[in-house]
């Protein structure tokens, strides 16, 4: 070996025992930083021991150990940190995690989480903005997304039912003619076909109506409605023809007959399950069969539930009544005590006296054989012959008694108990004696037993109240053992003494009710004398025992009620509502409301449109086809106040006419009409029937032409109105604001309107 290897070895030598020092240093460290906790600088200390001599085994395992103790300690703290919402703590404990050990699972399942609860909050985020401007469908597709990443997510679980519930509360709800049409509404029209005045109203309000071809075209009805909404005037018109409708949109409304079959083809029904909390199911359902005359109802006991299948005017009267009979039961604690006294005095004192003196005559006798047997007799004449010396007697015995007896028994019971609303509650405070009856064969004798209650029994019925009152209905029994009595068989009877007190009383709240005087006080004396010496008051003790007995039995109930829950009662106006009629469910009345027309933009005018004269918001006609009939104005430009002027409404068909409704609008603060006369269209081939029907106070005009038994076609005057002008106006108008022709033969198209007349009034 060479000098040169020689001092490497050496080097070597000196390096491994310098590495095992350090390694043994960083070991020292790395346990004692264990010792006190400190999880990081201990697993970073043994990792260094472990690196520097890696053939310990000692050294590896406490590494192992610390590492493990320290991800243990910070998995916990990130569990700790997310419960708290403490995202940036949670990252930062998993990702020390995974310093120590990059293949811990748990922490980068727990990074994953994170990173999902951050893109979840982002989508639930953009989820509530979606559902605030009305985009339900991407509020639906975020809200999913979300859910998919983190299924517990709070704030998209709270997003999901809110729009669960809208949606809900949408479908279950019918669309509503309200909106679409706010203006007051007139209709005037005398023994017109139905089909005409919805026309009318589909031309004012633009809502379509859709007849079933059930509907007969020949239906007519007469309505004059003023100022009132489009629901009302609709359902008075349907109501009066046995009609009813279907509302498919805000804008739509399907018009069928009354019956029972078109009811089930058309009236759309809604399921809706009711839980009670309060009252059994069966009790709800037989309120809903006796208020509601519902049929169908399924009740399931073991959920508490019930399930309609009926129109949602019916579920809606179905939830108000059961919202009135599931209410919580009032409950009431009962402070009772009961206090049973017994009082014994017994009182022996005097001398007992042996109640019997024996003689025997001590003569000479005789003894006399009997059946063999020498017995002692004493002869007749022997008695005469007898005196003191001759006479034995027997010296009676005397008992000295001195005895008092003093005896107080205080039973006292002091149940506190809570019962509801008219139920029972019992009390029994005592023993249970047995009673053994015997019931003997040709075989065998059997025993049979039987227990009877023995001590004090209470029974309280409460009936609470609105005004925090109990009614209290209260039985007491308190029985006691009097003695035992042996039957001829030999079974055991029991005489027992009862006392019995049954009463009914009203208490408010916190009232203390005190039942007493069930008392028993029974005295006895009894005594063995002699006769005339025992009779004496003091002395009389020398020459007679006396025995005096009292006892006492006193009953005392006390009863405090204490309400803990008493009737909560709905609001009053909750307590009443509309339901409809006999034969028709609804959850407001058939009326007419007055609206105000002061909210629109123009004063309403004739047949359900804004008066042409006062109002400013055109109605929007469809273009008329090219059949239907023309209309114009024809008469004078200007009339000076106070006179009269006569306009003609002149009307071009290409088709023949067998009919038609005409509505007139005028200001009546301008015009006052004098006349509307029959201009003579309809009486083409046939006799003409004319009628009117003037408003002054509104400005509107009714004008009906019916051809009998002929056809009106080509061109001609239909009317003829002539007006008084009232005030000088720079511009007043009159204006045909409705139009309903009805062909003879086919269908007619709506007529385009012509314009408004205006006429210059003077002074």
């Amino acid at each position: 070996m060479t000098l040169k290897t020689m001092k490497r070895l050496g080097t070597i030598a000196v390096l491994a025992a310098l590495a095992g020092c350090a390694a043994q240093s960083h070991h020292r460290s790395g346990i004692a930083a264990l010792e006190q906790q400190d999880y990081p600088l201990a697993v970073s200390e043994l990792a260094q021991a472990s690196q520097l001599k890696p053939e310990s085994i000692e050294y590896r395992r406490d590494w192992l150990r610390a590492r493990e103790n320290a991800t243990n300690r910070l998995l916990q703290t990130a569990t700790a940190a997310l419960a708290r919402g403490e995202r940036n703590d949670v990252q930062q404990a998993y990702q020390t995690v995974l310093k120590y050990d990059p293949d811990n699972a748990r922490a980068r399942a727990g990074l994953d989480n994170v990173a999902s609860m951050a893109r979840a909050d982002e989508e639930a985020s953009n989820a509530r903005a979606a559902m605030k401007s009305g985009d339900v469908a991407r509020a639906a597709e975020l809200l999913t997304s979300a859910l998919k990443r983190v299924p517990a997510h709070p704030e998209a679980l709270t997003l999901r039912a809110e729009l669960d519930a809208a949606q809900t509360q949408q479908s279950v709800t019918a669309p509503s003619l309200g909106a679409a049409y706010r203006k007051p509404i007139n209709l005037e029209f005398r023994d017109a076909s139905v089909k005409i005045v919805f026309d009318a109203l589909a031309r004012t309000t633009g809502i379509n109506f859709i007849f079933d071809r059930d509907v007969k075209p020949d239906q007519r009805t007469t309505v004059f409605l003023k100022q009132t909404s489009l629901d009302d005037a609709i359902d008075v018109i349907l109501s009066t023809s046995q009609l009813e409708k279907k509302v498919l949109n805000a804008s739509s409304v399907l018009i069928y007959p009354n019956t029972p079959a078109k009811l089930k083809e058309y009236q759309d029904l809604v399921v809706r399950a009711f839980y009670t909390a309060n009252i059994e199911a069966k009790q709800a359902a037989t309120m809903l069969k006796t208020v509601l005359k519902l049929k169908d109802i399924y009740v399931d006991d073991k959920y508490n539930m019930l399930v309609l299948r009926e129109t949602p005017e019916t579920i809606s009267l179905a939830e108000k009544l059961i919202r009135l009979q599931d209410l919580e039961e009032p409950e009431v604690m009962l402070e009772v005590e009961v206090l049973e006294i017994n009082r014994t005095r017994l009182l022996n004192a005097g001398v007992q006296w042996n109640s019997q003196l024996t003689v025997t005559p001590l003569g000479a006798t005789s003894s006399v054989p009997v059946n063999g047997t020498s017995t002692s007799a004493m002869k007749l004449s022997d008695l005469r012959n007898l005196n003191s010396t001759q006479i034995g007697i027997t010296v009676p015995s005397a008992t000295i008694n001195l005895q008092k007896t003093v005896g107080d028994a205080n039973l006292l019971a002091n149940p506190r108990i809570r019962v509801r609303d008219r139920e029972k509650a019992k009390i029994m405070i005592g023993d249970k004696v047995p009673v053994v009856t015997t019931t003997s064969t040709n075989t065998f004798v059997t025993e049979n037993i039987q227990y009877l209650d023995v001590g004090l029994k209470l029974e309280v019925e409460p009936d609470i109240h609105v005004r925090d009152e109990i009614g209290l209905k209260i039985g007491l029994e308190v029985s006691s053992l009097v003695s035992s009595v042996k039957t001829n068989n030999g079974s055991q009877a029991y005489q027992i003494g009862t006392r019995n007190v049954n009463t009914a009383l009203r208490l408010k709240d916190g009232e203390t009710q005190v039942l007493a005087g069930l008392i028993s006080d029974e005295d006895r004396a009894s005594g063995n004398r002699i006769p005339l010496l025992g009779d004496f008051p003091i002395l009389g003790r020398l020459f007679g025992s006396q025995s005096d007995s009292t006892q006492k039995t006193e009953v005392v109930l006390s009863i405090t009620p204490r309400l803990i829950r008493n009737i909560a009662r709905r609001d009053p106006a909750q307590e009443a509502f509309w339901s409809g009629t006999e034969s028709t469910l609804r959850d407001r009345p058939l009326q007419l409301r007055t609206m105000d027309a002061k909210g629109a933009s123009g004063a309403p005018g004739a047949g359900a449109v804004p008066a042409a004269a006062a109002g400013t918001d055109a109605v929007v006609t469809p273009a008329a086809g090219p059949d239907a009939p023309k209309f114009a104005w024809t008469g004078p430009a200007s009339v000076k106040a106070g006179e009269t002027v006569t306009l003609k409404l002149n009307m071009d068909s290409p088709k023949a006419l067998r009919a038609a409704s005409l509505q007139l609008g005028f200001n009546p603060a301008e015009f006052d009409i004098v006349s509307i006369d029959d201009g003579g269209y309809f009486n083409q081939g046939g006799k003409g029937a004319f009628s009117k029907s003037v408003d002054a106070a509104s400005g509107r005009a009714s004008v009906g032409f019916n051809n009998e038994g002929g056809e009106a076609k080509g061109e001609g005057a239909v009317l003829a109105v002539t007006l008084r002008a009232r005030v000088a106006a720079p511009e007043a108008q009159v204006s045909l604001i409705a139009a309903t022709p009805i062909g003879a033969s086919t269908a007619i198209s709506r007529p385009a309107l012509p314009a408004w007349h205006r006429i210059a009034i003077t002074p």
